[in-house]
């Protein structure tokens, strides 16, 4: 099946997808049940993976991923239902919910409510057995991004793997004895992880009866997933993965260890069952793409959660000073959650190998991956393939990925072997190793700390750090208010203010290298963060002191644990340095290292005003024009250009710790 053979056939513009929208929409307005599980599922959804919904450029993310979810579900399970006929065999737990009781209702239940409603065409009415036989793990992804609006899979974090890389990171583990190791996907989206396990441990048993690889593998590979649609995924791609052998196997039924389920045990740890007894997931060796959910949009209590149950106990905020604590420089849950199941489930002396952001090498929240132990567990990172800016994940996804093969309970060592892989004369194939190995170029090469400080910025040997070294100069952070609708003022309103607190606020689109081209108008209510000033601002501004009483309620709202202290209308990064006379700023943004000074400009209602960077901005203050421009050419001149691009993440900022060495 061509990945345009799938989409015209079930994707979202298919006469199929429509006639079970068009009835699922309807029931969702006029079937008490069915909007009962659609209410369950929604807080199932937001308790686990948080406000997803928020940024959703889609006009119901709500009801469009319901929808979506369940028809997803729909089309699968007619596959699996397909796949029972042809094979001769029985699916004991069909549904995601099964061995964990995660969720009430009945995904069959809803599909069979909608076709009743809807003349529904069957999506395995002109499916073969050859279809199954040939089917890769590439054809769920298809069907998923097919179905699914990107809008809303960017928004869950979902990145689903091409074949090729979890060839490479399953590769990495350099297994001894394939047919005895136990292998868990705490996440395991579209199940190419568990294919891929399953196809070598099938190949290490050839010449088994297939009775006995059935269950060998059934009870070895092992998937989790907080998504009951990637939990079916799994299950369908098991069974083309085991339909060699199911074929010829002499068993009515199978059933499969894949668990609708919390892996990190915070929204939920349920007791997990199979074939009717407890099941422990624990494994010799952990793989996976771990979910990439930024900790802004966790809830409140799954964060506190985070922060009471594995903080302390595993190290998990090994930066200092205000960089200590979870979901600094908008990290995502990725790492943090490779960490807890490493503590989890990972047994002794076992390995595991994940696709994390390349940016963990260097960037700051990658500290936790760079002391290299989790809790009282040493680990040794014995390689990484680093994708460099090459797309596995496709062009429309910017993330930049690398996968890192770790062994547990060893002591590390560098240089780290490490494979770069860049583009080459054909166009990247990520469908296979082998493809990725004929259409990428590969370079084998090292990876070291760039400092004593094994936890500092890692670096490729040999690379560029001539202008490295000691520096005193302190990196600030722009203002974040987390209220734009508030703080961000048109002209129009300046009549209503005292304008003495509206100064010219500078975003991203304003600063190139040497240039500062523009500026909006922000409201600065205080001098510095955290400042008592409710009184004064009350008496010697008091049009600025009832427009921010009058959005009192959508002030005290903002969730950032940055301002919890202070004023309700307090921001953050804020204090002397940000009225120093001049300033050396760049965007964090991305970051290229491009650096501009700033000062006062010339705003037509303010007068001259000295200049406010954005939350977008990191920058250096200074009193002397003279230390600054010297500064800026110097970070500006090539030699520093080289080392800053070495040390620094492509979408964190320079941070205090990459300064103190510029």
């Amino acid at each position: 099946m061509s990945d345009r053979g799938i989409a015209e056939r079930w994707g979202r513009e298919s006469v199929s997808y429509r006639e079970f929208e068009s009835a699922a929409r309807d029931l969702l307005e006029t079937d008490d049940r069915f909007r009962a599980a659609r209410a369950e599922w929604e807080t199932f959804f937001t308790t686990s993976h948080g406000d997803v919904f928020a940024d959703a450029d889609v006009a119901r993310p709500r009801d469009d991923l319901f929808v979506s979810a369940l028809y997803y579900d729909f089309v699968v399970d007619r596959c699996i239902a397909f796949a029972e006929r042809e094979f001769d065999f029985r699916l004991a737990n069909p549904e995601p919910r099964a061995n964990t009781d995660a969720l009430s209702f009945s995904f069959r239940e809803l599909h069979r409510r909608v076709t009743e409603a809807a003349d529904v065409p069957d999506p395995a009415a002109d499916l073969t057995a050859d279809d199954l036989r040939s089917a890769d793990t590439g054809f769920l992804r298809t069907l998923y991004e097919g179905v699914v609006p990107r809008e809303i899979r960017l928004a869950l974090g979902e990145y689903y793997t091409p074949r090729g890389v979890a060839e490479l990171a399953v590769e990495a583990l350099d297994v001894d004895d394939l047919a005895s190791a136990t292998f868990l996907d705490p996440g395991c989206g579209s199940g190419v992880f568990a294919a891929v396990c399953i196809d070598r441990k099938m190949s290490a048993m050839a010449g088994a009866p297939p009775e006995e690889i059935v269950e060998n593998v059934a009870s070895s590979v092992v998937g989790i997933d907080l998504n009951p649609v990637a939990v079916k995924s799994t299950k369908l791609n098991y069974l083309l993965s085991l339909s060699p052998v199911l074929e010829d196997a002499d068993a009515e039924s199978v059933e499969l260890p894949v668990f609708l389920t919390d892996a990190l045990g915070l929204s939920r740890d349920d007791d997990l069952s199979l074939a009717g007894e407890a099941f422990d997931p624990s494994a010799d060796y952990l793989v996976g793409n771990p979910p990439w959910i930024p900790w802004s949009r966790l809830s409140e209590d799954v964060k506190a959660r985070w922060r009471g149950t594995y903080a302390d106990e595993l190290d998990l905020l090994p930066h200092g000073g205000t960089d200590a604590r979870l979901g600094h420089a908008n990290d995502d849950v990725s790492l943090p959650f490779v960490w807890v199941c490493v503590h989890r489930y990972l047994t002794e002396g076992g390995a595991a190998s994940f696709v994390l952001k390349r940016d963990v090498m260097k960037g700051p929240a990658g500290r936790l991956l760079r002391t290299l132990t989790v809790g009282d567990r040493p680990l040794a990172l014995d390689h990484v393939h680093d994708f460099n800016r090459l797309r596995p994940f496709g062009e429309q996804v910017g993330a930049n990925a690398a996968v890192y093969a770790l062994r547990a309970d060893a002591d590390h060592s560098f240089p780290i072997d490490a494979t770069s892989w860049t583009a080459g004369d054909a166009a990247p194939d990520f469908a296979t190793a082998e493809t990725i190995r004929a259409t990428l170029d590969a370079e084998s090469t090292g990876i070291v700390p760039v400092d004593d400080d094994t936890t500092s910025a890692w670096i490729r040997e040999g690379a560029e750090r001539g202008a490295l070294g000691d520096c005193d100069h302190d990196i600030r952070h722009g203002v974040k208010d987390d209220a734009q609708a508030v703080f961000s003022i048109d002209r129009e309103e300046l009549a209503d203010l005292e304008p003495e607190l509206v100064y010219p606020y500078l975003k991203s689109r304003h600063v190139v290298k040497y240039g500062l081209f523009g500026h909006e108008l922000r409201l600065v209510p205080l001098r510095k963060a955290n400042e008592d000033n409710e009184a004064q601002l009350r008496e010697q501004y008091p049009k600025t002191y009832d427009y921010l009483r009058s959005n009192r309620d959508a002030l005290e709202r903002r969730s950032s644990s940055w301002l919890e202290k202070g004023p309700f209308y307090n921001v953050f990064g804020l204090g002397e340095y940000t009225w120093s006379e001049y300033k050396v700023a760049w965007c964090r943004l991305g970051f290229k290292p491009h650096f501009a000074v700033v000062s006062t400009v010339e705003d037509d209602d303010l007068g001259e005003k000295q200049v406010v960077p954005g939350d977008h901005f990191m920058f250096v203050s200074t009193d002397s024009e003279r230390e600054a421009h010297f500064l800026c050419g110097l970070l500006n001149s090539a030699v520093y250009q080289r080392s800053l691009r070495t040390v620094a993440s492509e979408e964190k900022p320079v941070s205090r710790r990459r300064w103190s060495r510029s």
